[in-house]
């Protein structure tokens, strides 16, 4: 009953948003994807968009669900070939608050859509959510809206139990260079999975509305009991480093990268939908002795 509960009011807020999205065609067969995110939600939802923005940074960034070879490249996401879009002959342009700045000349094309998943509020998977359900009612693909929320539930407990009750608390980061972080923070996909997962976050600075913090190394000393979990793709020289326990750097002195204390995980998007966080929930879920003890080499 509770499920039905949550679906149900999922259901109310995208009929709530409906109403004030512009004015959509009655058949949506044709979409244009800005947004990398979005554009994995609707090949999730079986609705591949006829053209994304950089097609290539998606399929090395995101790249689950892959891209078909039929997927048009657009240009970039900030400033997208008008003509190609055009070609197109879209039925609605999907976009993100992000790229306001570009979708009134856009809207000259085909209504534009936007939906966003990160904002101040800080519950990107919830709004997730409520665009998956707001996205499947669009396409007449409801039943596999839930389907994806029903998976990452199941997703999302299964972590819960492989982690068990003595869970150590975690830290997730995606590297820049051998010395600067992404930190995932408060308002980030993935604490928004562990929170739900009863998963505590070792990291509490404050960050931004994305959810990560701009760090250096060297602000990781004093979490060395955290369960540190690096997200691919891992810069060769610090792969490098790392295997050499290079003498004279932060990660070849630091306590927190001695073999066994931490953990790669595959590339997963940071900033996308309901897949990417079931991908993060999978991916913890089979480290279940490390984030139970973390000294398992």
């Amino acid at each position: 009953m509770k499920r039905r509960t949550f679906l149900a009011g999922l259901g109310a807020l995208a009929a709530t948003r409906a109403e004030t999205a512009p004015r959509l065609p009655a058949t949506i067969d044709r979409v244009v994807s800005i947004d990398w995110g979005l554009a994995e939600t609707l090949l999730s939802l079986g609705v591949p968009p006829v053209g994304l923005a950089e097609t290539r940074g998606y399929s090395e960034w995101v790249s689950v669900p892959p891209l078909s070879d039929n997927v048009v490249e657009i240009g970039l996401r900030s400033t997208p070939n008008l003509e190609m879009v055009a070609s197109l002959q879209p039925d609605i342009i999907l976009s993100t608050p992000q790229f306001a700045a570009i979708e009134p000349v856009l809207g000259s094309i085909a209504p534009v859509l936007s939906l966003a998943t990160f904002t101040e509020d800080l519950q990107p998977l919830a709004k997730a959510e409520e665009n998956a359900v707001m996205l499947g009612r669009m396409l007449a693909r409801e039943d596999a809206a839930r389907e994806l929320i029903d998976g990452l539930a199941s997703d999302i407990k299964a972590l819960r139990m492989a982690a068990g009750r003595k869970a150590r608390k975690i830290i997730v980061v995606a590297f820049h260079d051998d010395r600067h972080i992404w930190v995932f923070t408060e308002g980030s996909l993935y604490a928004d999975v562990m929170s739900r997962a009863g998963l505590i976050n070792a990291w509490t600075a404050t960050s931004n509305s994305w959810g990560i913090a701009n760090a250096s190394v060297d602000e990781l000393v004093g979490l060395e009991e955290a369960a540190l979990v690096i997200v691919e793709p891992v810069p060769v020289s610090l792969r490098l480093k790392l295997q050499a326990r290079a003498p004279g750097t932060m990660v070849g002195e630091m306590e927190l990268f001695r073999p066994g204390r931490y953990r790669i995980i595959p590339p997963n998007w940071g900033f996308g939908g309901l897949t990417s966080a079931a991908r993060f929930a999978r991916a913890l879920a089979s480290l279940d002795d490390f984030i139970r003890s973390g000294h398992a080499a």
